[in-house]
């Protein structure tokens, strides 16, 4: 989830492994207590300061390019998932899935991050202004891991746009606005893309550091002729290839040690809010205990509420006490919270475990090998009751919803 971690390939031995781990039972089935040191914590130190993209170079982009609606690029999908039977799976409580194309699913450049949806972005039954529901999932590419790099060419981090009627999808690449606005380019962003939380028209990407946001009422078409660079060139704009790129507009700003590992929304509160979750390697003794913090949503602007200084403050935050968190989402008052297993997977076939906390009485519960092998973040669609998670490792990836009733009870 984070930038920190480093991804190792795939040892000898992998396959007879995961031939074991396909055939475990899972554990913790009803959910089990645990101990904990889940406690509130104040939230005041945890602000953001949000800068924003030049809106001169912005609006040059804009005339320089032909704008896209999400429901275009919904519509000019290239890439055929799969859903239902054809996505192997073995996890309990499992209501929907889909899968990726097969060099989506086996490929070593991108590895997938964070997951969002249109029930996120529009709320009441989550569908685009044609109808259409969509799941939203992040990729970074794995040239930002410089130990480990791939073909030796960065080109930053990725969306795809994924059509629940039909499963078939589309890659989008992130780009940032850069240059002047009498000469306008983009340029690409460098980010793990650990979560994603989509609200309104924008998308709201963990960035360690603080939490990107870009803007998917703009979606720019590019030059796919232009596939060896990306932003202005002679023969027009490109971005490695990708038809669409969708510009950053922002940037919120950390400003304490959180790390800013995944992002979520969560529509059940009054204002809305968005909750960011920590991740930390087992035994890193350097870091503060995972925490979770959440901060309203203006619900006109679309963006973080900010006081009249325009410092976007908490309103609550708490330690977890769990390592390997990769993602969290609130839901009625209760965190929700994804806990990947790492390494051990090609030892003991473990798979991701999930945790629901409940502030208002302290209780930590934990269900077992209920997620994914090398699962991600977490995400709420309501009126459809799922808890939707990723997968991020080669030939296991996938798109997950858990029966969120299930967990709630």
């Amino acid at each position: 989830m984070t930038s920190s971690r480093t991804h190792r390939t795939y040892r000898t031995g992998l396959r007879a492994a995961l031939a074991v781990a396909i055939t475990a039972v899972a554990v913790g089935v009803t959910g089990a207590t645990v101990a904990h040191a889940a406690e509130p914590i104040p939230p005041g130190t945890f602000t953001l300061e949000r800068s924003s993209s030049d809106g001169a170079v912005v609006d040059a982009l804009d005339a320089a390019l032909t704008t896209v609606t999400i429901d275009g690029v919904a519509a000019d999908a290239n890439r055929e998932g799969r859903t239902g039977e054809d996505c192997k799976s073995v996890l309990p409580e499992v209501t929907t899935k889909y899968c990726w194309q097969s060099d989506d699913n086996n490929t070593n450049q991108w590895w997938a991050q964070g997951v969002t949806s249109t029930y996120d972005a529009y709320g009441s039954t989550g569908v685009t202004p044609d109808g259409r529901k969509l799941l939203v999932a992040s990729w970074y590419d794995k040239d930002q891991d410089t130990e480990e790099p791939d073909d030796g060419i960065n080109k930053g981090a990725r969306i795809s746009v994924l059509d629940r009627a039909n499963a078939k999808y589309r890659h989008v690449l992130l780009a940032v606005p850069d240059g002047t606005a009498t000469s306008p380019t983009f340029r690409i962003a460098n980010t793990h893309a650990g979560g994603l939380a989509w609200y309104g028209r924008y998308l709201y990407v963990a960035d360690t550091d603080g939490i990107r946001v870009f803007d998917m009422g703009r979606i720019w078409r590019a030059n796919t002729n232009i596939e060896e660079s990306i932003g202005k060139t002679a023969a027009g704009y490109g971005a490695y290839g990708y038809k669409y790129v969708v510009p950053q507009v922002h940037r919120y700003a950390g400003q304490d040690t959180f790390r800013y590992s995944s992002v979520a929304v969560d529509r059940t509160t009054s204002p809305d809010t968005l909750v960011a979750t920590e991740y930390r390697t087992p035994g890193d003794t350097s870091q503060a205990s995972p925490r979770t913090i959440r901060y309203d949503l203006n619900e006109t602007t679309k963006l973080v509420a900010e006081d009249s200084s325009g410092v976007a403050g908490a309103d609550g935050a708490w330690t977890i006490g769990v390592d390997s968190l990769q993602g969290g989402v609130f839901v009625n008052g209760r965190l929700y919270l994804s806990q990947s297993d790492g390494e051990s997977r090609i030892f003991d076939g473990d798979r991701g475990d999930v945790y629901r906390y409940t502030p208002s009485s302290g209780s930590l519960v934990r269900w077992g090998n209920h997620l994914p092998v090398g699962t991600e973040d977490f995400s709420y669609w309501s009126g459809l009751d799922e808890l939707w998670t990723t997968a991020e490792y080669p030939g296991l990836r996938g798109l997950y919803a858990l029966d969120y009733g299930y967990y709630s009870r």
